[in-house]
């Protein structure tokens, strides 16, 4: 006994090297360990059962006895628990937690097994948690002793109690975390693995039951017995080889595991310390020896990452091989379960694999089995190719679809709150595709050990643990092309006829929610053939015009684009009229599109869309585009523009790491005592140096100098990660900074930067510290803490660099300062300013001092509308002057979203005889908001105000006969002279044509010239004898004559002032 008690405290050391699993031996009953095996080799253990079943329901302090099934025997059961009473006398037993246990059921316990419970719960009590098993018993076991038991576990912590219905079968221990061929990667809960297996060879040492002594594996020799064979020949050409072959690969097929056979094994010894070793021994060993004999433990199996499963050849219903060899093949694929990460899973129903009893009622894995082991391995799909997961585009699992055919996936999963699965596939244009993901296989009864034993359990729908959605993706697998997501939790998603829009490779993507755990799906897909219809597919983009002056071919801060954007009808039939709708981001404008109307099969079409961007430098600009005819949409596609170019070059990014020394470029610099920085690997932030300086004991200084490099026009921002030991408020660490080459000086003290993680100190004056009364960092910082500085624009095009300066006084030191993961990142602008070319033009009219009522109209022009308004100051120049011969606006403003503005150029007549006069109206140059085009200016001819005289000698050479008629028209030369007419031009006629107009009458004639001296007069008559002068209004459309009767004639009289 004592001998024993000493190999427990030697197991206690050997587990603060050695990782311990604490697993469920189940069975008839649990065994303490033996020389030979570890603490590791804690087994599940299988029991047998018959056909029958019968699982009565008792109530606290009922009699026990009852048998989940009447064929399982409880005869010749060892104790397992033969503790000495010196024993339990020696050790401190929590009497209150004993008798706090239901006492109708203790009163059942005979002596004997009271003493036991209580060794127990002295057990789980004072081990360690890796120490501390499950007891997992046989269904003739008293219903009491399992109450009891159970409520012991509870008390204790091992059991929480309730249903996990949520892929409630783990081990604590998990999942297999390192193999022979993955070492420790891949495992992480949902990663793959690879794990290897082999068979012992015969008198290799392994354990057994926990009162049982370690002997040589007879596996060989049992299976020779039972099917005939070799002992001593290659195991893989055995007759009984493929019982377990398929067995593995059965279990392997339920989820993302690959179980590979190694049929190599050295025959060391079985225990945890013996790892899968390729080329050596795999990571699970099979061997087998006697156990409990018949109707007993069937076989044992260890948790991940030991993993050995040690049948019992003793047992002689392994003789029974009817159903090729079903209870073989459910030992094997149920151990195995254990052996990778299961454990016993309830109520006793002849429903899962994973039961604590031995069935025949099914061969192999089962739905729960599915998803549990999904939970820890991922899905059979996350293994293909040289990926092992499909999380990813890049990753997705390529599945071969065939138009017409259907394929269904099963038992396929999400098994975390971050997993997701893609699937890969090509289509054809005009295919249409449907995906259905159906959620579970229904709702079962499951769940852990109760009060009443294992003969309850939780109902658990399988459907309702992730609420799904599947989407297509285009062949970037960036683009959502269509999305179902509008079931419930348990609902089926389903994509429904959805015509792929081009030819090529697309993307499925299922996904889950934010629940953390396994979700099994089933996903079925189905290609359809093509319909004959017309179908648009995008063929490119391209900017057209520019507002902007500088004409870069790409979209700046501020600027209007006419972009060209080119389709093509890719479907069998013509369109029918096609409606285009363009919606942009909230950081642009839209100002007008235009469209085809209609594409016929094969041919192009080009949509003009003129858009503005107001956001700044570096935005991206989005457009959606829809196009549908009758028929539904032909078109959906989101186009993406960016502003400028905004990059982020990297002045340095330093990890120390792979160096001899500090990297190239970098410095160190000393003053007094101070001692040179250099890569270490006794700290670091990403394994596995840093740079370091020692702390000092004398006054001294350290720096560690960065390169010089150039802000650029954005600013940036330097990051790193330090960890400090200095002697509190005496010796301090500063980071220091010179621009341009001037002066060192604080950079965390500057107002212009923005730091995070500053300085913590202020260093004490009176000590001889060169940064006395400054703030420094100071004392112990133990874990590693970024600092993050951003520089500010205002430096940009300065030349800067950094220094990292640790001070230390004249007295006792600490250990230093140590510096990882330094990074200066920058932010560069590449974005014109917006400067549109404006345009001047004269759109119509003249100035004249004839004619005072017309104006001239000017046209200021853009060749795109703007985001925002245009004030333009205009200059004038010339002979007239501004404001004393013409009047205009002096500041005009174009208005955002119009391309031209009208400008009215009026004349001042001054009635003095000057000759003609220019005004020249033009845009300034020089102005950062706009640059005058190629037409700038308009220049304007005033013509001077005419009388009789100069009339005459302009048209006919000299002094006439006003009351001549020289061209024959009918008209005088003084009435051509009043009405502006040609006197030398016959086709140059006024005519004298009335409309009437409510009572009154409008003489359509256009504009009067201003004659100083000559009238013309309309006079009215009802009888034509008496004529008076009628009322007269200059409108629109001409003179408005207002008659004075209702009957009236009218004539015209002239005549010289």
């Amino acid at each position: 006994m004592s001998q024993r008690i000493s190999t427990t405290v030697l197991q206690r050391v050997i587990v603060l090297v050695f990782p311990l699993l604490v697993v469920c031996f189940c069975g008839l009953d649990v065994a303490r360990n033996e020389r030979g095996s570890t603490s590791r080799d804690t087994g599940l253990g299988l029991r047998k059962i018959g056909s029958a079943e019968s699982s009565p329901a008792l109530q606290r302090g009922g009699k026990g006895g009852d048998n989940v099934s009447p064929m399982t025997s409880s005869i010749n059961r060892p104790d397992y628990f033969r503790l000495s009473d010196q024993k339990l006398e020696k050790t401190a037993v929590p009497e209150a937690s004993f008798h706090s246990l239901h006492p109708d059921l203790l009163s059942q316990l005979c002596e004997q097994d009271k003493r036991q419970l209580k060794g127990y719960l002295v057990h789980l009590e004072s081990a360690k948690r890796v120490d501390r098993h499950w007891l997992c018993w046989d269904e003739g076991v008293d219903r009491a002793k399992l109450e009891l038991y159970h409520e012991v576990e509870k008390l204790t912590g091992l059991s929480g109690g309730g249903y996990e219905v949520l892929a409630n079968q783990f081990q604590p221990e998990g999942r297999w975390t390192k193999t022979a061929t993955d070492g420790f990667s891949f495992s992480a809960q949902g990663d793959t693995s690879i794990i290897t297996w082999s068979i012992v060879p015969d008198n290799t040492t392994i354990p057994g039951l926990m009162n049982q002594s370690a002997v040589g594996s007879n596996f060989r020799s049992w299976m020779a017995s039972l099917y005939g064979g070799s002992i001593s020949g290659a195991a893989a050409d055995q007759p009984w080889f493929d019982i377990f072959k398929s067995a593995f690969e059965e279990m392997a097929a339920t989820c993302g595991l690959t179980l590979v056979y190694e049929p190599i094994d050295d025959g060391v010894s079985v225990n945890s310390s013996n790892l899968g070793e390729l080329g050596r021994r795999g990571d699970i060993r099979i061997a087998a020896r006697g156990l409990d004999g018949n109707s007993g433990n069937l076989a044992i199996a260890f948790p991940p990452d030991h993993g050995d499963m040690i049948f019992d050849s003793s047992d002689g219903i392994f003789k029974i091989t009817s159903g090729s060899s079903i209870r073989l093949f459910n030992t094997i694929t149920h151990e195995l379960g254990h052996s990778l990460g299961l454990a016993h899973v309830c109520p006793i129903n002849r429903t899962k694999l994973l039961e604590p009893s031995l069935t025949t009622s099914f061969r192999g894995p089962q739905f729960d089995e599915f998803q549990s082991l999904q939970r820890l391995y991922g899905d059979r799909f996350e293994l293909h190719g040289d990926f092992r997961n499909n999380d990813t585009v890049r990753a997705a699992k390529p599945i071969e679809l065939i138009e017409g055919s259907k394929v269904d996936f099963i038992r396929l999963s999400i098994d975390d709150d971050r997993d997701q699965d893609f699937y890969r596939f090509e289509g054809l244009i005009g295919q249409r595709l449907n995906v259905e993901v159906v959620p579970g296989e229904g709702a079962y009864l499951e769940g852990g050990e109760t009060d009443f034993g294992c003969s309850q359990g939780t109902r658990f729908d399988s459907s309702k643990v992730h609420d799904l959605s599947v989407q297509i993706f285009a062949e970037d697998g960036e683009k959502i092309l269509f999305e179902a997501a509008l079931g419930g939790l348990g609902e089926t998603e389903r994509i429904e006829q959805f015509r792929l829009p081009s030819t090529g490779c697309f993307y499925l993507r299922v996904s889950g929610d934010q629940t953390n755990a396994a979700q099994i799906y089933e996903l079925g897909i189905e290609l359809m053939a093509r319909v004959p219809a017309p179908w648009l597919k995008l063929v490119g983009h391209r900017i057209i015009e520019e507002s902007g002056t500088i004409k870069n071919g790409r979209l700046d801060p501020g600027e209007t684009i006419r972009l060209a954007i080119e389709v093509r009808n890719d479907g069998e039939l013509a369109s029918g009229p096609l409606l285009t709708h363009i919606l942009v981001s909230d950081n642009a404008v839209l100002f007008n599109k235009s469209s085809p109307l209609q594409l016929e099969p094969g041919k192009m079409g080009v949509i003009e869309v003129v858009v503005g961007a107001t956001g700044s430098c570096g935005e991206f600009l989005m457009i959606d585009l829809k196009i549908e005819d009758g028929s539904g949409e032909l078109l959906k596609e989101n186009l993406e523009f960016e502003a400028g170019v905004l990059t982020r070059p990297v002045a340095f990014d330093v990890d120390f790491e792979n160096l001899r020394g500090l990297p190239v470029d970098w410095k160190s610099k000393t003053s007094g005592s101070g001692q040179e920085w250099d890569v270490v690997s006794s700290r670091w932030d990403s394994p596995i140096h840093s740079a370091f300086v020692p702390g000092r004991d004398s006054a001294g200084e350290a720096f560690l100098l960065s390169p010089v490099f150039e802000l650029a026009s954005g600013g940036g921002d330097l990051s790193f990660s330090h960890l400090y030991r200095l002697e509190a408020g005496f010796d301090g660490a500063v980071l220091e900074v010179s621009r341009d080459g001037g002066e060192w000086v604080d950079l965390l003290l500057d107002p212009s930067v923005i730091t995070k993680g500053g300085y913590n100190r202020i260093i004490r004056e009176g000590f001889g510290s060169a940064i006395m009364g400054q703030q420094a960092w100071s004392g112990i910082l133990e874990g590693f803490t970024p600092v993050s500085v951003k520089l500010p624009v205002a430096w940009a095009g300065e030349i800067v660099q950094f220094r990292w300066r640790v001070v230390h006084d004249a007295s006792s030191a600490r250990g230093g300062w140590w510096i990882d993961d330094v990074k200066m990142e920058m932010l560069a602008e590449d974005c014109e300013p917006h400067r549109p070319e404006v345009t001047l033009a004269l759109k119509s009219g003249e100035i004249d001092e004839n004619y005072p009522d017309s104006s001239a109209i000017l046209a200021l022009e853009t060749n795109l509308p703007l985001i925002s308004s245009l004030s333009i100051p205009l200059e004038f120049l010339g002979s007239a002057i501004f404001s004393e011969d013409y009047l205009i606006n002096p500041q005009v403003v174009l208005p955002a979203a119009k391309v031209s503005l009208e400008i009215p150029v009026r004349v001042i007549p001054d009635s003095i005889i000057e000759g003609s006069e220019t005004a020249l109206i033009q845009i300034p140059s020089g102005d950062p908001a706009f640059v005058g085009g190629r037409n700038f200016s308009v220049s304007l001819v005033i013509s001077d105000l005419l009388n009789i005289d100069t009339w005459s000698a302009f048209f006919l050479g000299g002094e006439v006969n006003l009351l001549a008629d020289s061209d024959g028209d009918g008209f005088n030369e003084l009435s051509e002279y009043v009405l502006g007419t040609n006197p030398s031009l016959a086709s140059d006629r006024p005519t004298f044509e009335l409309v009437a107009r409510d009572k009154k009458f409008i003489w359509p004639f256009g504009i009067l010239p201003n004659r100083p001296d000559a009238t013309m007069e309309i006079e009215g008559s009802s009888d034509l004898e008496n004529w008076e002068v009628v009322d007269v209004i200059r409108v629109a459309e001409g003179l408005e004559i207002i008659p004075r009767s209702q009957k009236s004639y009218f004539r015209l009289k002239f005549s010289l002032n």
